[in-house]
């Protein structure tokens, strides 16, 4: 494939699922509304009701993953783009991403899954889902202002 397909392909990966995590947080802070032994409920009487409390922590959610995306993937992102603009074309799937890069994804699977065996409460997991969720879609954004900026080098 072509360098800037893999930089597209890297965008459709990180915003679907930042989709996905993005709709499996709010669906835990949506239940999270319905418990009353969560956040949302005991916080209720600084914000009115557990539906609003539950507004607070996604807009919490939401900052979170924009901070993280403007300060952290966007590195990431430029990186593995510079990556594979360098290789020469045909471009393999097992060279197009450094190890480095295959060790941050399995670290970010691993961390993910175990949130199921932690003892955390289902809106805090919920608001860590909407942040991670968020700031994949706004990284998966930079690949594609990567991929649409690509030029392709002219060799002499």
């Amino acid at each position: 494939m072509k360098q800037r397909t893999y930089i597209a392909l890297s965008g459709f990966l990180w915003i679907a699922s930042g989709t996905f995590l993005l709709y499996k947080g709010l669906h835990f802070i949506n239940e999270a509304t319905h418990s009353q032994d969560s956040l949302c409920y005991r916080w209720q009487t600084f914000f009115g009701s557990p539906q609003q409390a539950a507004t607070i922590l996604m807009g919490i959610g939401l900052l979170v993953g924009y901070l993280k995306s403007r300060f952290v993937l966007s590195k990431t992102v430029r990186r593995v783009s510079t990556r594979i603009a360098s290789l020469s074309e045909p471009i393999r799937f097992v060279d197009a991403y450094s190890k480095s890069y295959w060790i941050l994804i399995a670290a970010m699977v691993g961390l993910g899954v175990s949130f199921r065996f932690l003892p955390i409460s289902v809106d805090l997991r919920g608001m860590i889902d909407v942040a991670i969720g968020s700031a994949l879609v706004n990284g998966a954004m930079l690949f594609f202002r990567a991929a649409r900026a690509f030029q392709v080098p002219v060799c002499k």
